[in-house]
């Protein structure tokens, strides 16, 4: 077969050269084309076009020297994928995608691969991760991938395709290629290796990418009229307007969230106004009128015990009245005696467990006693017995001088009222005496 090709090699050296030519021709408009469509896009742009036309040269090549097969060194980005033969009607194509176009250093880079496919095929890809790991061009795998949808979607044209994305960080400037990668093809039954193509990009300076930067002219000053400086003041005033409003929404809705203090409870009454004041609705209630003397006198008692009980701190309506006495022997009432309180609640007793029947002269007179008890031992009644005993003592003093001088002169036999009114005192003591007695003989009846 060597012979039979140097043979016609030797026949048709015109044809070759001719072949040649056109190869050539061919190459260089494919390359000026190119070049000039990439002109936009700077760096990549122009590195495809050089591939394009080391591909046309090594076409031409090939067709015009016949004799000899050369072996060339895979170009960058290739790496060592091998693919198998394509199977016909199954023809699988791949596209990339670099997202963003032109990153910069640090940029978060996404590389896509869309893997297109006859609907009746699968294809299988799974990137690795040391391909796109690369130390030399501080190019790092990121650690949080994008995630990932394995599904297969419906085309154009009866197809299908598949999209895988892939994550990169470079922290250099300058050309970045991802080599080819290894994807399966599932063609009816029979596995296809199928190899993506290598993918490039640049890495860009962040601190500027122009060639050879010029510093920017001056820029015109700007004309500032009072039409324009009106118009901030007013926009200012606005501002200020709405921010003073605003705070004070805010401050009236703090306020009024916040707890409000309770309002202090009044006052307690004293008790000799609250005994005064329901002596006054007895005396002007209709209980005696109607012949109801027992309610009359049992409100009473209850009156005057309720303000013995508030003065010295215990509850006089559950006691016996020998109890009450009892304790107002230890606490005693300043300015009412205990002999007129036992009176007091010895007549109320009578009428209500001894069945008294008191006349109306009898009731008007325990009601003022009532009323002289609860005036004595107020402040103000406290306040005016020591008053009128200071000035009875003065009056009893110069009284006693007067009748030492005048008995000095002149003795007198006549008696003193002291030993008038002791007569008087010795009865009503024994009526005290037999009324308590009464009321310890109706207690134990009880």
């Amino acid at each position: 077969m060597s012979a039979r090709r140097t043979r016609r090699t030797t026949k048709a050296p015109l044809a070759r050269t001719m072949a040649t030519c056109v190869a050539l021709s061919v190459a260089a408009v494919s390359a000026n084309a190119l070049a000039q469509d990439a002109a936009s896009n700077a760096d990549a742009s122009e590195q495809d076009a050089e591939r394009a036309l080391e591909d046309v040269l090594a076409m031409a090549s090939s067709d015009g020297a016949t004799t000899a097969t050369p072996t060339t060194a895979p170009r960058e980005g290739e790496g060592s994928c091998e693919e198998d033969p394509m199977p016909a009607g199954h023809l699988v194509r791949v596209e990339t995608r670099v997202e963003p176009v032109r990153p910069k250093v640090g940029d978060r880079v996404l590389i896509t691969y869309r893997l297109i496919a006859p609907s009746s095929d699968r294809v299988e890809f799974e990137p690795d991760p040391a391909a796109f790991a690369q130390p030399a061009n501080e190019l790092e795998y990121a650690r949080q991938q994008p995630d990932r949808d394995r599904r297969a979607r419906s085309g154009p044209g009866g197809t299908v395709f598949g999209e895988v994305t892939v994550a990169v960080q470079p922290f250099k400037t300058g050309e970045v290629v991802i080599p080819r990668q290894l994807a399966r093809l599932n063609a009816a039954g029979d596995v296809v290796r199928v190899c993506t193509p290598p993918v490039r990009f640049r890495v860009g300076d962040p601190f500027g990418n122009a060639p050879h930067p010029t510093p920017r002219d001056l820029t015109p000053p700007e004309e500032v009229t009072a039409e324009t400086l009106r118009w901030r003041y007013v926009m200012l005033g606005l501002n200020g307007a709405f921010a003073l409003i605003v705070l004070t929404i805010a401050v009236n809705s703090y306020v009024r969230s916040r707890p409000k203090p309770e309002a202090p409870p009044p006052p307690p009454i004293p008790p000799w106004i609250l005994a005064t004041e329901a002596l006054e609705v007895l005396s002007k209630s209709d209980l005696l009128s109607r012949g109801q003397i027992k309610e009359y006198y049992d409100q009473l008692s209850d009156i005057v015990r309720r303000y013995i009980g508030a003065l010295r701190g215990f509850d006089a309506l559950e006691m016996t009245t020998l109890e009450v006495l009892s304790k107002l022997k230890r606490v005693p009432i300043a300015g009412v005696t205990t002999a007129e309180i036992a009176h007091l609640l010895t007549e109320c007793d009578l009428v209500k467990f001894a069945r008294h029947v008191p006349t109306h002269q009898e009731s008007d007179k325990i009601l003022d006693v009532a009323y002289t008890i609860v005036r004595r031992s107020s402040p103000a009644g406290q306040k005016a017995a020591a008053a009128e005993a200071q000035k009875s003592a003065e009056k009893s003093a110069k009284l006693s001088d007067d009748n030492g001088a005048k008995g000095a002169r002149e003795p007198s036999d006549e008696p003193s009222a002291t030993d008038a009114n002791k007569p008087n005192e010795s009865k009503d003591s024994s009526k005290d005496v037999s009324a308590v007695e009464v009321v310890e003989h109706e207690e134990k009846r009880g």
